[in-house]
């Protein structure tokens, strides 16, 4: 009989988590542009059978349940306070399958390649951290009993941990055991191996997701498997390399170059030079969450977004306070105008799209794409007379880390060019573009995948997943004000739409994402048109 598998995700994050990224259940925390479930049911494919336990206050947003339900999984919503084992006996009384075998995985674990083919076996691993766990007391590979160790403890000495996944043979045994236990987990596990032979399986990958530390160590060991192709990381630092030697030089050359009240709020350059033919600089790596991770999958409340977007105005504050002494409107031009035709161009060469077509949005007639970005350039004050100033220039959501504990942004990946020329200064008002088309345009949720586009007969729609944080930082946004310029100003928002065209050429490997950037592109002209 098909095993009941019952991935337990029933209670939020403790307290550390939560603070980082909302009171989320584990398995909903993010892990780069993709939630962990994701990866736990990576790990399971091909097993059925499987049901996720979530609090039944948890409102899981449209997007997941569908993602869920499309991966095979059927969503147990359970009553908040439960412990564990009482979770686990009201999802076994819930579904009433009768006796067969039970797998259960915890929300806040990965175990790579689990055996999902084997009943009464538990998953171990060496203890990593000085967390409080399960350890298991074996006898010739059967597991005898398990033990909750204290943490900040040795614990036993060559005892491993339970890792986070459980097989049992029997249902209605484990069922019997820990209500016998009055809901206690770990009690009623040791009641069951009396009476049941169960070994333990050796661990190829455990990775703990559940506590501040094992989280973001968690996170790294995820993003060095699925490495880029050009960054390293090692848990010590980020080295990014390239064979566009210009690019690179003058990122390095940014990040070395910006003054120390700019520094601050920036990755910490370690090194740079030339390896192998091809250029890199080294910055320190950073333990923080990615606000386009908080953004898209976290849950945190006004609050905390209002300090998030006062942390981006202080890094801004700062990039404005120190002048160079070109036109910021000609940085300005070189980047929104000719970078945006140039792009068009290229979209239109490499595609066949007819970017000289009249479009609409939601059957509303628009311009075409090459008469937009037109529109666009005369919609740009070029003739207000700023001096350039400290730029950023790629300053959206997925290039900055944040520091809840300092309440500090830490900006990634400086463009360090206006047009082929490196240096450290450009437009104030093109940073708060790009941090705007996080925030109003909703570039991540692009990337993320958390929307819903369609394209027919040049008619574009384009929906995307509500987020509640999102109208508190536009309206946030709309309040700000930088040396000056209103972080929502025409200028800005004309800048800001336009990057959705510059940016079609270069995901040419994904056309569903370069259709809903047509489609926003659309969406935000037509509202910069009518205000």
């Amino acid at each position: 009989m098909e095993p009941l598998r019952l991935i337990m995700s029933g209670a939020v994050v403790g307290q550390e988590l939560a603070a980082e990224f909302g009171p989320l259940p584990p398995s909903f925390l993010p892990v780069g542009t993709r939630r962990l479930y994701e990866l736990q049911l990576e790990a399971l494919a091909g097993a059925g059978g499987l049901h996720m336990v979530l609090p039944e206050t948890y409102p899981v947003p449209e997007h997941d349940a569908r993602r869920l339900a499309e991966l095979g999984v059927e969503i147990l919503p359970i009553p908040e306070g439960l412990r564990l084992g009482e979770a686990v006996v009201y999802a076994i009384n819930s579904l009433g399958t009768g006796e067969r075998p039970v797998h259960i995985l915890h929300g806040d674990t990965l175990i790579g390649a689990p055996p999902v083919d084997r009943s009464d076996v538990i998953v171990g691993g060496p203890r990593a951290n000085e967390y409080a766990w399960a350890e298991m007391r074996l006898e010739a590979g059967r597991v005898i009993s398990l033990e909750t160790s204290t943490a900040g403890e040795d614990g036993h000495e060559g005892w491993p941990i339970a890792a986070g996944y459980f097989s049992f043979g029997s249902s209605l045994d484990l069922l019997r055991s820990v209500t016998r236990m009055r809901g206690d987990f770990i009690a009623g596990v040791n009641h069951y191996l009396g009476g049941h032979p169960v070994e333990i399986v050796a661990a190829g990958q455990w990775l703990d997701f559940g506590h501040l530390q094992t989280f973001f160590r968690s996170r790294l060991a995820v993003t060095t498997a699925r490495a880029f192709n050009t960054v390293r990381i090692d848990g010590l630092t980020a080295r990014k390399t390239s064979e566009d030697r210009a690019k690179i030089r003058a990122e390095a050359h940014w990040l070395n170059a910006i003054p120390a009240p700019v520094q601050i709020h920036t990755a910490r350059l370690l090194a740079h030079g030339v390896d192998g033919g091809k250029a890199f600089y080294e910055t320190e790596y950073e333990y923080l969450p990615v606000v386009s991770e908080l953004f898209v999958h976290g849950l945190l409340g006004r609050a905390s977004w209002m300090r998030v977007l006062g942390a981006c105005e202080a890094l801004l504050a700062a990039c404005a306070a120190d002048k160079g002494e070109g036109s910021a409107d000609a940085a300005l031009r070189t980047l929104s105008v000719d970078k945006t035709l140039a792009r068009l161009e290229r979209h239109a060469r490499e595609t066949g799209f007819d970017v000289t077509r009249p479009l609409s949005f939601a059957g509303r007639p628009t311009p075409s794409l090459a008469s937009i970005a037109e529109r666009l350039a005369g919609m740009l004050d070029l003739k207000s007379g700023r001096r350039e100033s400290v730029m950023h220039g790629d300053l959206c959501f997925s290039n900055l880390l944040y520091d809840s504990r300092v309440r500090r942004i830490r900006a990634l990946d400086p463009r360090g060019l206006v047009g082929e020329r490196p240096g450290i200064y450009g437009d104030l008002r093109y940073d708060l573009a790009k941090l705007a088309h996080s925030i109003v345009g909703r570039y991540d949720q692009i990337v993320a995948g958390r929307y819903v586009a369609s394209e027919h007969d040049g008619d574009f729609t384009l929906a995307f997943e509500p987020i509640a944080a999102q109208p508190w930082l536009e309206a946030g946004l709309g309040e700000m004000s930088v040396d000056g310029v209103a972080a929502l100003s025409p200028t800005v928002r004309a800048a800001m739409t336009g990057l959705f065209l510059s940016m079609i050429p270069l995901h040419a490997d994904r056309p569903d994402r370069q259709r809903a950037f047509i489609a926003n592109a659309l969406r935000l002209f037509l509202e910069l048109d009518a205000g």
